[in-house]
């Protein structure tokens, strides 16, 4: 088979599962928006976020040292250290979630937080070690270049699941809150985990049953904080907004914020996609030597995630208060600003293509942590400054500008570092 042909069936899979996924995530937001109301939205939304910053300590960065280390020892036949890299980065996982978890407590114990959050927080905690250890196992399929089964658990499974007791608990039950959500979004979280570690244990591990276990923990340390840096203040580029604004702001405007970010995520699904379908081959590519296919590997992956995402962008433009006020009500049509801001950043992101996966791909990580800490004091900087004159619209040009930034800064990074050119106009 063709490399080409290879390339845009995987993608065609990959991206068919993560529309699927959008699409019941866009059916979860809406029923969320809907029946809880702006208020008890916008303290969902808030909590969440709350618990994706607590839950990067475990997992930030780990899923790109994984996805290299194995794309890298399967190549070279490695199969202790293959088993080796998989065993230490699930005990990783776990010791670190356990000491947020503890952290975190303390912080509730000690009232850190307002009563309304707290209360949820006590539940929320418990997501902490799940959604790290589905990160890992996701990171473990992407490593041996299996992206559809690395989504299945976390983006089919877990929506479903949510999305079937929701609405049996909408049709039995007249009232519906935060706290409810939280409970139903953990159990299908556990849900996600047992069938995840399931289909690695079926499809991936039993080929290295009989390897012995050898590990390299110093250098896989070593690494993973330039990573784990990287992914941390990469969250943060994206989660402080949110954070900000519930702090700053008013709670409504988190939901309107939210709102507007779930159309993102329909922009971003071209370039996410062909990006863990790519993600595993640069690595092997670069590593041969061989800059030409790698070359040739990311022209063809911008162009295909172009044609998928700019049109998409064009709509929400031109016709994206119609959806909010279709799908989510009037209430949430504030957010039909925020939204076209975005939509902005995204499209620069966009064409710009795969430019932090190219760097961490290829061993220059520390170079992409020195850009992303000029990007989060840049981004820091605007929403202290904006938030407090321009609310959420403040949040939204925050984000986009600080996208836009890291894009242009990185893509000079990647022609410098490696030769390679990963934006649009090849």
């Amino acid at each position: 088979m063709s490399e080409p042909i290879s390339l845009y069936r995987k993608f065609t899979g990959t991206a068919g599962v993560m529309i699927i996924s959008r699409c019941l995530a866009m059916a979860l937001g809406v029923i969320y928006a809907r029946y809880l109301g702006p208020e008890q939205f916008g303290l969902y939304s808030f909590v969440l976020s709350i618990i994706a910053m607590a839950t990067l300590p475990a997992v930030a960065g780990l899923p790109n040292l994984l996805v290299r280390e194995i794309a890298n020892f399967h190549l070279e036949e490695k199969w202790g250290l293959l088993k080796g890299v998989i065993n230490w980065s699930r005990i990783y996982v776990l010791s670190i979630s356990l000491i947020v978890m503890l952290i975190m407590s303390g912080a509730l114990y000690f009232n850190f937080f307002e009563p309304s959050v707290s209360d949820l927080l006590w539940v929320a905690i418990f997501l902490i070690p799940i959604k790290s250890l589905l990160a890992q196992q996701g990171a473990v399929f992407n490593g041996f270049r299996k992206p559809i089964f690395a989504q299945l658990p976390t983006q089919i499974f877990a929506p479903l699941m949510t999305l079937v007791i929701l609405s049996c608990s909408i049709f039995f039950y007249s009232e519906l809150t935060a706290y409810h959500l939280l409970y139903i979004s953990l159990l299908s979280a556990v849900s996600a985990f047992i069938i995840s570690a399931f289909l690695i244990r079926k499809k991936l591990l039993v080929t290295l049953k009989n390897a012995t276990t050898d590990y390299i923990t110093t250098t896989w340390h070593k690494v993973l904080l330039p990573f784990t840096l990287i992914a941390f203040i990469g969250t943060l580029n994206t989660e402080l907004a949110s954070v900000f604004l519930g702090f700053w702001g008013d709670i409504e405007s988190v939901a309107y914020f939210k709102v507007a970010m779930q159309g993102v995520t329909l922009v971003s699904l071209g370039l996410s996609a062909i990006n863990m379908v790519i993600m595993p081959n640069v690595a092997r590519l670069y590593k041969e030597g061989d800059l030409e296919a790698t070359q040739m590997l990311l022209t063809k992956s911008v162009r295909l995630s172009c044609f998928v995402s700019l049109p998409v962008i064009l709509l929400l433009v031109i016709f994206g208060d119609f959806f909010i006020s279709l799908l989510f009500g009037e209430a949430y049509l504030a957010g039909y600003p925020i939204l076209i801001i975005l939509c902005i950043g995204q499209a620069v992101n966009v064409l710009m293509g795969s430019v932090g996966l190219v760097l961490n791909m290829t061993g220059n990580e520390n170079r992409v942590l020195k850009i992303l800490v000029i990007t989060l004091i840049l981004n820091i900087l605007l929403l202290l400054f904006l938030i407090p004159i321009y609310g959420s619209l403040g949040a939204a040009i925050s984000v986009s500008v600080s996208l836009i930034f890291w894009n242009f800064l990185m893509v000079i990074n990647v022609l410098e570092l490696t030769k390679l050119k990963t934006w649009m106009f090849v």
